[in-house]
């Protein structure tokens, strides 16, 4: 339906003559009929009863003249905004990082709540990028907020980058059915101290590998390692399933990750140290100036740390 002859039905509606309402609209009085009969007919029902020379509106045309109402109040106000989101856009946040996992979808949908109570049009931009390191990524203005670990020993300028400690993820040992660990529900870290740990290079997780040497560090011992490069999830799901005596340390997330196929090839074991978890942060550039992270930085500053659980 073409929207134009919607207004000029409730223009014609308004004034009932069609040269007064044409010249009104700027246009001729056969261009006006011309477009009412058009709307009429895929309408399939007459607006205007034309009879002995005096317009009026038909039932129809009556009844449906409220609906014709709303959809120019509409688009006026659609207008009205067009312009106001020209001279001012709105403002957005930009998330960089580790968006792509379940932990990360709980804490997306943390940060859509908090622009919720804000009140404000602003919207979450989303952006996977797992090479770009947070000090490149904020610095650069390539994002305002990044989700990530961090690595031990990574460039990061503390006096420009904030941190947002979210809540920890709590991680657990994958072993092979055959692995003698493997009758275990589960264990505290330091059983673990005699297994051989699968270092996963190649894929997001690596990221998290610095808190897991200090997790098994803080249960005295450090862990013998084997570099094991696994270029996507789909590789890190096939080395489940081939683990032999080897043991893989990952976020308690994953599990569910593992398809049905594979389960029976592998055991998940729950770690209850505490401190067998890996940190989940978000950072961001503290000069930033855009409103909607300041807002979001100062509502999660206000919150009991951590504000999350996972």
């Amino acid at each position: 339906m073409n929207i134009e002859y919607l207004l000029e039905y409730v223009e014609l509606a308004k004034h009932l003559n069609f040269t007064e309402t044409a010249r009104l609209l700027n246009m001729t009085q056969p261009t006006l009929s011309k477009h009412i009969s058009s709307l009429e007919s895929e309408l399939k029902i007459e607006l205007f009863d034309r009879a002995r020379g005096n317009l009026r509106l038909t039932n129809e045309g009556n009844a449906l003249l409220p609906y014709a109402y709303k959809v120019a109040d509409a688009q006026n106000a659609f207008v009205r905004k067009a312009k106001a989101l020209k001279k001012k856009p709105p403002a957005r946040l930009v998330v960089n990082g580790l968006t792509d996992e379940e932990p990360s979808t709980e804490v997306l949908g943390f940060l859509v709540s908090l622009i919720n109570e804000a009140d404000t049009p602003g919207f979450l931009e989303i952006n996977a990028d797992h090479d770009m390191l947070p000090n490149e990524a904020l610095l650069g203005n390539y994002a305002d907020m990044v989700f990530d670990p961090v690595r031990e020993g990574e460039p990061l300028d503390t006096d420009k980058i904030g941190i947002l400690h979210l809540g920890n993820l709590p991680l657990v040992a994958i072993v092979g059915t055959s692995n003698p660990l493997a009758k275990y529900d589960e264990l505290p870290l330091s059983a673990l101290k005699d297994t051989e740990f699968l270092k996963c290079e190649g894929i997001y997780i690596d990221r998290s590998w610095c808190h897991i040497i200090n997790a098994c560090k803080e249960s005295g011992f450090t862990p013998e390692t084997r570099s094991h490069y696994c270029p996507n999830t789909a590789a890190l799901l096939a080395t489940c399933a081939n683990l032999g005596n080897s043991t893989l340390v990952l976020g308690r997330n994953f599990v569910e990750r593992i398809p049905t196929g594979i389960r029976p090839l592998c055991k998940a074991i729950a770690l209850t140290d505490g401190s067998a978890s890996v940190p989940l942060r978000l950072l961001y550039h503290k000069e930033n100036q855009n409103p909607l992270l300041q807002y979001v930085v100062a509502r999660i500053k206000e919150m009991p740390s951590p504000v999350m659980a996972f």
